[in-house]
C-alpha cells in the first residue's frame, strides 16, 4: 500500500467522523389515539362497569402508563455502559519551511475506552429500577384514587336517582290528594281554600321533582366523564345502598394501616434514596480512560503503534457534596414517613367516625323512625278522608315521612363513601358490601 493511499484513507475517516459527529438521525414516533368510550345507549348500568370503563379509558392513567414506559427506559438506559470513541488527529502540517504542506505530516488514528470504576453503572441502575417501582407504585395508587372518584360518582348518581324517584312519588300523591279534595269540593264538603292549597302542594312536589332530575342529570355527566364521555348515555345505575354492615372495629382497621399503599411507597422511596447515596458515592471514584491506536509518518511512510492511559486527578471533586445531599435526603425520610402516616391515621379516624355514625343513623332511620312515619301517613290518609283530619295535617305528617326517606337515603350514601374512603386508605376491601365488592 503506498504512502498516499494510506494518507488519503485517513483523511477520509477524519472526515467521515466529523460528518457524523454533525449529522444526526431523525427518529419519528407516531401514537394512536386512545379508542373512544363504548357507547352504552340505554344499557343498565353496573358499579363494576362504571370502574372497568373509567380505569380503560380515563386519559390520567393513559398518562401513568406513558410515565411507567418512560421511567422503565430510563432505568434500561442507566444500565447502559460508555460507547468507545474513534479518534483521528494530524499533527506538523500547513507550517513552514519542512511542514508547509502535508510531507512530514503525522496521522494518528486511536480508539479509545473509558472504564467506569466503583460500580458507577450498577449503583444508577439500581437508583433508576427504584425509581421505576416508584412510578409504577403511583400508577397503581392513581387506579385505586380513580376507582374511589368512579365509585363516589356512581353513589352520587344512585341516591340521586332514588331522590327522584321519591319526588314522583310525592307528585303522585299530591295529585291524587288534588284530585280528591276537586271531588269533595264539587259536592261542597271542601272549602276553595283548601283546593289552593292542595295545588301549591302539587306545585311544590313538581318543583322538587324537577330539582331532583336536575341534580340526576349533573350526577349522570359527572360519572360519565370520568370515562371519557360527553354525554350520560346509559340507562338506570344498578346499586344496593341498603346494604350496611356493621364497620369493623378500630383497633381492627388502624392495625391494617402499616399495610396501606401510600405507607409501603416509602419503603420504597428509602430504598431508592439508598441506592442514590451508594450512585453518589460511586461518581467520587476516578475513572481509567485507555487509548490505542496508529501513527502514520508521511514523511518516511512508516507507521508505529501508540497508546495511552489517562487518569483524572480527585484533587478538588470527589461529588463529596453530591453524595452529602443524597445522605441527607436519606436522613429525613424517617420524618417524612412518620408525618404520612399520623396524616393516614387522622384521614381513617375521620372516615371511621363518618362510617359508624352513618351505620347508626342508617339503622334507627330504618329500623325505628321509618316504619313509624309510613304507619303515620297511612292513618293519616285515612282519617283525612274520612273528614278527621284537614289537609293541614296530611301536608305535614307527609312532609315528616318524605324527610325522613331523604334522610335514609343521604345516610346511606354517606355510609358507603366512608367505606370507599376506608378502601382507599388500607389499600383493600375492609366492609363487604355489594358497592365495593370489584374486580382487581
Amino acid at each position: 500500500m503506498t504512502t498516499q493511499s494510506i494518507s488519503a484513507g485517513l483523511c477520509r475517516l477524519g472526515w467521515l467522523l466529523v460528518a457524523l459527529t454533525v449529522v444526526s438521525p431523525v427518529l419519528a414516533t407516531a401514537s394512536a389515539d386512545p379508542s373512544p368510550a363504548p357507547n352504552l345507549a340505554g344499557q343498565s348500568l353496573t358499579l363494576e362497569r362504571a370502574v372497568e370503563l373509567a380505569l380503560r379509558y380515563n386519559p390520567s392513567l393513559q398518562g401513568y402508563a406513558a410515565a411507567t414506559a418512560e421511567a422503565q427506559a430510563r432505568a434500561d438506559q442507566a444500565g447502559r455502559g460508555l460507547n468507545p470513541e474513534l479518534s483521528f488527529e494530524a499533527e506538523n502540517f500547513i507550517g513552514s519551511g519542512a511542514y508547509s504542506g502535508f510531507d512530514a505530516a503525522e496521522l494518528t488514528l486511536a480508539l479509545s475506552q473509558t472504564f467506569e470504576l466503583g460500580g458507577k453503572r450498577a449503583r444508577a441502575r439500581e437508583a433508576a429500577a427504584w425509581q421505576a417501582d416508584l412510578v409504577r407504585l403511583d400508577a397503581e395508587l392513581g387506579a385505586r384514587a380513580l376507582r374511589t372518584e368512579t365509585t363516589r360518582a356512581f353513589l352520587a348518581a344512585l341516591a340521586a336517582q332514588i331522590e327522584v324517584e321519591l319526588a314522583n312519588e310525592m307528585v303522585n300523591l299530591a295529585t291524587k290528594d288534588l284530585e280528591f279534595t276537586e271531588r269533595r269540593m264539587r259536592t261542597g264538603t271542601a272549602s276553595e281554600v283548601e283546593a289552593s292549597r292542595t295545588r301549591i302542594a302539587v306545585a311544590t312536589a313538581r318543583l322538587a321533582a324537577a330539582t331532583a332530575r336536575r341534580t340526576l342529570a349533573a350526577a349522570r355527566i359527572q360519572l360519565a366523564a370520568l370515562w371519557g364521555s360527553a354525554e350520560a348515555s346509559f340507562g338506570d345505575v344498578v346499586g344496593d345502598l341498603e346494604a350496611v354492615p356493621a364497620a369493623p372495629s378500630w383497633a381492627e382497621l388502624s392495625a391494617r394501616l402499616p399495610g396501606s399503599p401510600r405507607l409501603k411507597r416509602w419503603d420504597l422511596e428509602a430504598n431508592r434514596r439508598r441506592a442514590e447515596v451508594a450512585a453518589e458515592a460511586a461518581l467520587g471514584k476516578i475513572d481509567l480512560t485507555a487509548a490505542a491506536g496508529i501513527r502514520h509518518y508521511q514523511d518516511n511512510g512508516e507507521n508505529a503503534a501508540v497508546a495511552s492511559i489517562s487518569i483524572p486527578l480527585p484533587v478538588r471533586n470527589k461529588n463529596q457534596d453530591g453524595r452529602r445531599a443524597a445522605e441527607f435526603g436519606l436522613t429525613r425520610l424517617d420524618a417524612e414517613r412518620q408525618a404520612e402516616f399520623v396524616a393516614l391515621r387522622s384521614a381513617l379516624a375521620r372516615e371511621y367516625e363518618q362510617l359508624v355514625t352513618a351505620h347508626g343513623q342508617v339503622i334507627t332511620l330504618r329500623d325505628e323512625i321509618l316504619p313509624l312515619a309510613e304507619q303515620a301517613v297511612t292513618d293519616m290518609d285515612q282519617a283525612y278522608r274520612k273528614g278527621l283530619f284537614t289537609l293541614t295535617d296530611v301536608l305535614a305528617v307527609r312532609r315528616t315521612w318524605f324527610e325522613a326517606r331523604g334522610a335514609y337515603t343521604a345516610e346511606l350514601a354517606r355510609y358507603q363513601e366512608a367505606a370507599v374512603a376506608v378502601e382507599l386508605l388500607l389499600g383493600g376491601t375492609p366492609i363487604e358490601s355489594p358497592l365495593s365488592q370489584e374486580n382487581d
